[in-house]
């Protein structure tokens, strides 16, 4: 049950000595990560590629020539094996939020996944170019793969949000092979369903519409804001995708991110160790407090994830050592 780390990449650069976009780590610390902690055994990191400088809206879909070098470069490395070689999720996302939506609640959290058909037809072109640069780059097998979700707005005075399962299916489908996940586009799902007495969903039923999409796990913060403040709408929502008897192909896979950073992972870790029990289970970080170098802050967090994995070992109801 190792706790492992996914770390959102905002830059391509790939010279040593490139001083990297948004603050983060040169590709030579990436590869030195990957060396450190990814193996045979077990690879502890992978990366989700984003265009360059979008951390501020999310993340949104890599150039296909910036993904092309990044990923060339990273998959001819003579410095990684290929049992070190991290898996690699690509964003599809063809912009960020509309800020100036008056239709919303001002109540509710801009959060805007919701697409025109030209958008739609625009990741579906993305998608196919990205797996058009072959196995030798991408490969289902290793677990590489997409990340995207769109929504719809029901209508009505609460503004519920829901997914929207012809666009997801759509997209899901002209990813194939490759394995899709959803991301935070379901925060908004998530929060909408469960705020309302007379309207709230069953954890099951939305883990069952998020497989029947086509996905095979979720990077969710467990609604609106930060993880650490949705602990146990995470803990509700991870229990409702165990099974027992799953099959390895069939599990469904919670990615929890959203403001988690090396010192409240622990917390996490420790609110999450019966789920941890059963499966593998990630944490999607940036990796940036601006206490450290993103190279020092993501090596403090996998020691952190690791010592966490040997203390869970440990753990009963009533203990807790920081």
């Amino acid at each position: 049950m190792p706790f492992k780390l996914e770390i959102p990449i905002f830059t391509t650069d790939v010279e040593e000595h490139d001083i990297r976009s948004f603050k983060q780590m040169s590709f030579n610390e990436l590869l030195k990560l990957c060396q450190n902690f990814n193996s045979a055994e077990c690879r502890r990191i992978r990366l989700e590629l984003n265009a360059v400088g979008s951390y501020g809206d999310g993340g949104l879909t890599p150039n296909i020539k910036d993904a092309i070098r990044f990923l060339t470069h990273l998959r001819k490395s003579e410095i990684l094996t290929e049992d070190q070689q991290p898996a690699i999720r690509i964003m599809i996302r063809p912009r960020g939020a509309k800020h100036d939506d008056k239709s919303v609640s001002p109540m509710i959290e801009v959060q805007d996944f919701q697409y025109s058909d030209a958008e739609l037809l625009a990741m579906c072109q993305s998608i196919e170019d990205f797996k058009a640069m072959g196995r030798d780059v991408l490969s289902p097998e290793r677990g590489d793969g997409f990340v995207f979700g769109v929504q719809k707005r029901l209508d009505g005075p609460l503004n519920e949000l829901m997914l929207h399962p012809q666009a997801n299916k759509r997209l899901t489908l002209a990813a194939h092979p490759y394995p899709c996940f959803l991301h935070r586009a379901f925060d908004g799902v998530l929060a909408t369903s469960q705020n309302y007495p007379g309207t709230k969903i069953p954890m099951g039923r939305l883990v069952e519409r998020m497989k029947g999409h086509g996905f095979k796990g979720v990077l969710t913060s467990g609604g609106w804001g930060n993880a650490i403040n949705n602990l146990e709408r995470l803990g509700e929502l991870g229990r409702a995708a165990l099974k027992e008897k799953e099959e390895e192909e069939d599990k469904f896979e919670l990615i929890v991110g959203g403001g988690v950073r090396y010192g409240n992972v622990w917390d996490i870790c420790y609110a999450m160790k019966e789920l941890a029990q059963h499966r593998d289970f990630w944490f999607h970080s940036s990796c940036l407090t601006g206490e450290a170098s993103p190279y020092t802050e993501a090596c403090t967090m996998l020691m952190r994830l690791n010592a966490a994995e040997e203390a869970a070992k440990n753990w009963t109801a009533g203990s807790c050592a920081h």
